[in-house]
């Protein structure tokens, strides 16, 4: 394990040469690039030094460094640099960076306040989250006309019922909260147990992560900071993928826009009949819902392995279902339903990935790749035009 890792846009290679230059010049041991060696990720640096410039807010060049820097910040190891003048992506405005832009080689001044920063960082931790300001206080009224102030008392007190009454029938609940908040953390897909919503203060994930008990950790720690009733969350509907795979699910997590919807598995329990051969099967349901945008799509599966199986490679695989054997329907334009035949015990993944254009690469239906090959194949997929992606985990039990 490093002392810093350095996350940087490739393009930004000379300026954060300088930086790593003027760190292990103060001591520290120091490694680079736009991801964590995966050697690191069993025990990741403490300090995770993000290079915010031009080129790492574009996802064309610098969409490692967002995830790199979404990791760290999970686990509390995150601190910004700011070498250009940028906005911050989402998720990190409340966070006051190292800000040095425009940076420039050779500015000695500049690096002393990075190594600074650092050193601070590693004596002290993440700083936390800026709190906002409080709210103004109320205008004094100074009319002195006591019959008209409290006649617009009343009248105040009437609109404010009203709005209270409008705003609190369409508030969102402490699940749909926390949903919009899973997208966040690195290594998972979750989503929240309609059963187990937090209303009653115990909250349940389905869905899938590294580390099931760190990430229902996460998520109770998100309710905690947003003041929500939570006191338990539980893990027990989450699938644990192997931990060095964590690409198998994180590659689609970066696509992830909307809340889901779109894909669903139906027929539970789902039990592996012994009694057919040669090989025993499950049966489960999927069904696929597009949306009037999604010109293209793709069917995945996955398994806690990390292992990926390109189901369905484009939207033609879809429509050529209907002749095979596997109960293909669909009710309306847009969606479908149709068998899959599972053949062994314990979790099934399956994600779908939806955009405005066919995918810029692909993979034969039925080819089979490792969470490291899948990774690079979907982000060059994907590297351009508007994503969404939705994942699904179900658990196969014997007869």
């Amino acid at each position: 394990m490093s002392d810093i890792f350095v996350s940087h846009a490739q393009a930004d290679g000379a300026r954060a040469g300088a930086i790593v230059a003027a760190l292990r010049g103060a001591g520290y041991d120091v490694t680079a690039g736009g991801r964590e060696p995966a050697d690191a990720l069993a025990a990741p640096a403490k300090l995770s030094l993000i290079l915010w410039s031009r080129a790492s807010v574009e996802a064309a060049d610098g969409g490692a460094v967002l995830d790199q820097a979404e990791a760290a910040n999970g686990r509390g190891g995150y601190l910004g640099v700011l070498l250009d003048e940028v906005a911050l992506p989402f998720g990190f405005g409340g966070s006051s960076p190292v800000d040095v832009a425009p940076f420039r080689e050779g500015n000695d001044a500049q690096t002393r306040q990075i190594v600074d920063a650092a050193r601070n960082f590693m004596a002290t931790g993440q700083a936390p989250v800026a709190a906002l300001p409080p709210p103004p206080p109320p205008p004094v009224d100074r009319s002195g006309a006591k019959k008209l102030a409290a006649l617009a008392a009343v009248a105040i007190a009437i609109v404010g019922a009203i709005v209270w009454f409008v705003v609190r029938s369409s508030a969102p609940t402490t699940g749909e909260l926390i949903e919009a908040q899973l997208g966040k953390t690195p290594c998972a897909w979750l989503r929240v147990d309609p059963v187990q919503d937090g209303s009653n203060g115990r909250l349940g994930l389905t869905g899938v992560a590294g580390n099931p008990a760190q990430a229902g950790a996460a998520v109770l720690a998100i309710a905690q900071a947003g003041k929500m009733a939570v006191t338990q969350v539980s893990t027990d509907k989450v699938a644990q993928i192997d931990p060095r795979e964590c690409a198998a699910i994180d590659e689609p997590r970066r696509l992830r826009r909307s809340p889901g919807g779109r894909l669903l598995v139906t027929g539970e329990p789902f039990v592996l009949d012994y009694a057919i051969k040669p090989k025993p099967q499950a049966l489960a349901r999927v069904q696929i819902a597009l949306e009037k945008a999604d010109s293209s799509m793709a069917l995945f599966g996955v398994e806690p392995n990390g292992q990926v199986t390109w189901i369905l490679p484009d939207k033609a695989a879809l429509d050529a279902l209907k002749d095979a054997d596997v109960g293909l329907t669909s009710a309306a334009p847009g969606k479908y339903e149709f068998s899959v035949y599972p053949d062994h015990l314990g979790w099934t993944g399956l994600f779908l990935v939806v955009g405005e254009q066919p995918l810029a690469a692909t993979k034969p239906q039925g080819t089979v790749q490792s969470a490291g090959e899948f990774a690079p194949t979907l982000r060059q997929a994907t590297g351009q035009g508007k994503w969404d992606a939705d994942m699904v985990w179900f658990r196969i039990d014997p007869k």
